[in-house]
């Protein structure tokens, strides 16, 4: 026999599974619907912001040394 724990916890993440399911389904955006734009003139300056595929992918990232 199951304890009442199990049961909670099977319903919690079954709960939690179907919301997420409805709201992935419905195309709904939780949190900031606007995207988080920089312009390039703000990337280009010095100390400006670098996303993670500008130092880690392709030939144009970071390569170390002087």
């Amino acid at each position: 026999m199951k304890s009442g724990w199990f049961w909670a916890s099977l319903t919690a993440g079954v709960l939690s599974l179907g919301i997420f399911t409805a709201t992935v389904w419905s195309g709904t955006v939780v949190g900031s619907p606007q995207s988080r734009f920089v312009p390039a003139e703000v990337r280009s300056a010095p100390g400006g912001y670098r996303s993670f595929h500008f130092w880690h992918v392709g030939s144009g990232g970071y390569r170390g040394g002087k």
